[in-house]
């Protein structure tokens, strides 16, 4: 099949984005794979996890060590995005009886949106006192600093592949900040965040049948992950973390996060990550060019949206953003197409496919390559 040019509707999400390439278009042409010229990403809840990125298991010996072992080896200390991030990690020491460092330790205290989202707009007043606070909406507006661990009335938002915007659900059960997040992951897309005054008036209004104040996704703790990644998940035990200024570090524990001194000798789960971004940008046929040099399989190509999410962590903690040469796999891109309602005859012009090749001659853009591991 030939491809066509198509000017499609494409999801906009607050600090993940999918772009066009700069010319106002994406082009599709089919092959073994089939290939888009975009990219910035939506976010998506795993059932499993994405072969972009292994865990692996290493010896006993202090946090320090353990981390520059993991990125001499490795990519870095696991960071640990969701609930199933954590459920593959723990599977993956169930025979073990001792803890095992994971890449959380205690830094400065930090403001983060659950859904990995910068902040840009903060109306947190007030200090809930020692250890994680987290922001809940008042009905004037304004915001409430509380501890975690208290119960409240929550709202998530939604996303879809097919909508250029999001909806909001109040969620009238009272949970825990942490509860209220899984809650979102699990049912909608995430917590909300607030990126200015105006979405802080929809939000407002969209809670006004909630009896009191109600969560939002901004959490403030001093906890940062060791490979800079954006995560707010948090999956504390009882009692933790601890307040004391000897216990900075995090280990797993039966699935559970404890604060310990950094000293102590433990074994240590990493993380390897095959994502690989060209540092200058180049043309589609350069990109394909440069993805197999070195140490390097190919481009990227996209098969599920486990691997788009984990694209998307990575870009995050990269700091990279704009649209990047990747490819999309045809499962993958078939989920697509059905999201967006692609007419049939949109595969078959001839003349737009030439028109597709040679603007991404002239488009420059980074690669994003699959590295050999």
């Amino acid at each position: 099949m030939s491809a066509d040019i198509l000017t499609p509707l494409l999801p906009t999400f607050r600090g993940q984005r999918i772009y066009s390439a700069p010319v106002g278009v994406f082009g599709i042409t089919m092959a073994t794979t089939l290939t888009f010229l975009l990219l910035l990403l939506s976010g998506f809840s795993p059932a499993d996890q994405s072969h972009l990125r292994t865990f692996h298991l290493i010896e006993r010996m202090t946090q320090s060590e353990a981390r520059a072992a993991c990125r001499t080896n490795y990519t870095d200390l696991v960071t640990v995005y969701s609930e199933e991030d954590n459920a593959a990690l723990s599977d993956l020491v169930k025979n073990s009886t001792d803890p095992l460092w994971i890449g959380l330790y205690r830094s400065q205290p930090r403001a983060k949106w659950s859904n990995g989202d910068d902040v840009t707009f903060s109306d947190l007043t007030g200090d809930c006192g020692t250890g994680p606070c987290c922001a809940a909406l008042k009905a004037d507006g304004s915001w409430e600093s509380l501890k975690c661990t208290e119960t409240r009335t929550f709202m998530c938002y939604k996303q879809d592949a097919t909508d250029l915007t999001f909806s909001y659900s109040l969620v009238l059960k009272n949970l825990t900040w942490y509860e209220a997040q899984s809650h979102c992951r699990k049912f909608h897309t995430d917590l909300v965040s607030i990126r200015d005054q105006t979405q802080n008036e929809e939000v407002k209004k969209e809670g006004r049948y909630s009896s009191g104040s109600f969560w939002i996704g901004l959490l403030r703790d001093d906890w940062e992950w060791s490979d800079g990644g954006y995560s707010a998940y948090r999956n504390w035990g009882m009692y933790q973390p601890r307040a004391s200024s000897t216990t900075n570090c995090t280990h797993l524990s039966n699935g559970k996060w404890v604060s310990a001194p950094c000293g102590n000798s433990l074994p240590s789960l990493c993380y390897r990550t095959s994502i690989h971004v060209s540092a200058e940008p180049m043309s589609w046929s350069s990109a394909l060019d440069y993805c197999k040099k070195e140490n390097r399989k190919d481009l990227l190509s996209i098969e599920s949206e486990l691997d788009q999410k984990e694209l998307g962590f990575e870009l995050k903690r990269g700091h990279v953003s704009g649209p990047l040469w990747v490819r999309i796999g045809q499962n993958r891109l078939t989920e697509l197409m059905k999201s967006i309602k692609l007419p049939p005859g949109s595969w078959t012009n001839s003349s737009k496919e030439r028109a597709f090749k040679q603007k991404t001659e002239i488009c420059q853009l980074r690669a994003v390559c699959e590295a050999q591991t």
